[in-house]
């Protein structure tokens, strides 16, 4: 008697259909899907700083205005605000004023340049340097920052005798990325969102300064209703403005754009770099800076005769 085929239990299955069961997944019968969870889940890097692969031109930090404005954003600060020093009435000096204003131009320029030496300070010793690492840097490896991908030279250094001052120069954003590291781990205060507060801060103040010296001689010149003799005592030659003076103009859109433009970047900054928590320490650094430097001096008096008021 012919035995009767035996039809197995379950029905077979295409070798090219494995089961996937939660006890198969993550097995060596399954490479593909033998991945660990950190690499299935994003990192929390991930999340609070941009992608490898930025999907706008402004997130990425080789972008142009990046490299050539913000990157050097106090070299074009600079050139602004020595434009207004040098172009503007409030500061330019003339024979034709008297020994009074002469005086008081002077005083005028040496004050602004006091407030722009106090704010260059400040972001010198910030950004590029205290006594060694700039106040940034050293407060991110205070916050338990470090250089990663950098440890066996860190090692190799610990032997030589020099060991501390070579270490020292590891302890800084740039030397880390020179060096091929990367500066991880720490409170990284947002240097462009200190900087660029800063400077656009700076030099709107004194354009408006200016533009506040500049309004009252502009009326008197529009008045028509009165003669004005040469002898006129309150009246001085050297302090009437033209109004179609090139270089008043060019050194005031200069002023604007590059503070327009510090705008501009300071909004991508805020969209595409740093955390919330980085970006709002460096704005809280620069505006405690402006307030020292602009707004203080209208509420005391004593630091008001030393650093002055901007077209006063």
């Amino acid at each position: 008697m012919a035995a009767h085929a035996r039809h197995p239990p379950f029905p077979n299955r295409s070798p090219d259909l494995p089961i996937i069961s939660p006890t198969a997944r993550g097995t060596r019968a399954l490479p593909a899907l033998s991945q660990t969870p950190g690499a299935l889940a994003p990192s929390l890097a991930a999340d609070l700083h941009i992608s490898e692969t930025p999907v706008n031109y402004f997130a990425r930090k080789n972008n142009i205005f990046n490299l050539y404005f913000v990157k050097i954003g106090w070299l074009w600060t600079t050139l602004a605000f020595a434009s207004l020093l040098f172009c503007q009435p409030a500061y330019r000096s003339s024979s034709s004023l008297s020994q009074s204003q002469q005086q008081t131009r002077l005083r005028r320029t040496f004050q602004a340049f006091l407030r722009y030496a106090f704010a260059t300070a400040v972001w010198y010793l910030m950004t590029q340097w205290f006594f060694g690492p700039a106040i940034i840097d050293r407060g991110f490896v205070v916050t338990g920052g470090k250089c990663e991908q950098i440890l066996s030279q860190v090692e190799n250094l610990e032997s030589e005798p020099s060991a501390s001052a070579q270490l020292e120069l590891l302890f800084s954003a740039a030397a880390c990325k020179a060096a091929g590291g990367s500066w991880r781990g720490g409170h990284d205060i947002s240097g462009h969102v200190f900087m660029l507060v800063l400077a656009t801060a700076l030099l709107s103040f004194e354009a408006i300064g200016v533009g506040a010296f500049i309004a009252p001689s502009a009326r008197a010149d529009g008045e028509t209703t009165r003669e004005r003799k040469a002898s006129d005592p309150t009246v001085s030659e050297g302090d009437q403005v033209d109004g179609s003076d090139p270089i008043k103009t060019w050194s005031l859109r200069l002023v604007w754009a590059v503070v327009g433009l510090g705008w501009w970047m300071l909004f991508m900054t805020a969209i595409w770099f740093h955390t919330w928590l980085e970006k709002w320490s460096g704005l809280f650094v620069a505006l405690s800076t402006v307030y020292v430097v602009y707004i203080l001096p209208r509420r005391l008096a004593p630091w008001r005769e030393i650093i002055g008021i901007p077209g006063v």
